[in-house]
């Protein structure tokens, strides 16, 4: 083989494909997937008692701020079970190990600002269920993952329960990805590639169900 050609070749290897592979590899951090965000239904609370536990364990007992969907903060141990008090529901129209409320979780990994994921919770919970439900949410950093404990009350002002059916806490996820977008925060919130079928989309009747 001419000599002529093995210099051609030893060129390419040493000169542009090194280079493309060096400008690849410094390109890469601006081509990385957004970071996933975080919302499940942690549990809920059956009584008065339970609920009055779990704002003072979100609250850190009246350490952290709680604020509800008024806007209205809550900072004393004393307020704050005054606030469970008042979700208090009469017992007529409750039954046996009914659902009183519904505990969401809502999170960004490391590196997130705290502030900002507290205020895309605040602009995701007023949208979603502000014009029919009450609901108290706390800002934790207690982790290295910034997260909000979003405690909702089931019974709505039109006396009808919050109903949280299958796939919707993916609808939330991209709802909350979307408000964390709107404050220049990149998120993402993919998608199960399994579709959701009619059945499950399919609103049960005398029940409420929060508008994507």
């Amino acid at each position: 083989m001419p000599h002529s050609y093995h210099e051609q070749i030893s060129g390419l290897l040493s000169g542009d494909v090194r280079y493309k592979a060096n400008r690849i590899k410094s390109l890469s951090r601006y081509r990385k997937k957004p970071p996933e965000v975080m919302v499940k239904i942690s549990g809920h609370c059956y009584s008065s008692a339970h609920t009055q536990n779990h704002f003072d364990y979100i609250s850190r007992n009246g350490k952290l701020e709680v604020e509800d969907e008024l806007g209205e903060v809550y900072q004393d141990k004393t307020s704050i079970q005054q606030l469970a008090q008042d979700w208090e529901e009469p017992v007529t129209i409750t039954k046996r190990r009914t659902r009183h409320s519904t505990h969401l979780v809502l999170s960004m990994p490391d590196g997130t600002e705290p502030k900002a994921v507290k205020q895309a919770v605040r602009a995701f919970a007023k949208k979603t269920f502000a014009n029919n439900y009450q609901y108290v949410f706390a800002l934790h950093t207690d982790t290295d993952s910034p997260h909000v404990h979003l405690t909702v009350k089931n019974l709505g002002f039109d006396g009808k329960r919050l109903h949280v059916k299958k796939g919707l806490p993916q609808v939330w996820r991209e709802q909350f990805a979307c408000e964390l977008e709107r404050i220049g925060v990149a998120a993402e919130a993919t998608t199960s590639l399994r579709p959701l079928t009619k059945s499950l989309i399919k609103k049960p009747e005398n029940e409420y169900h929060p508008q994507r």
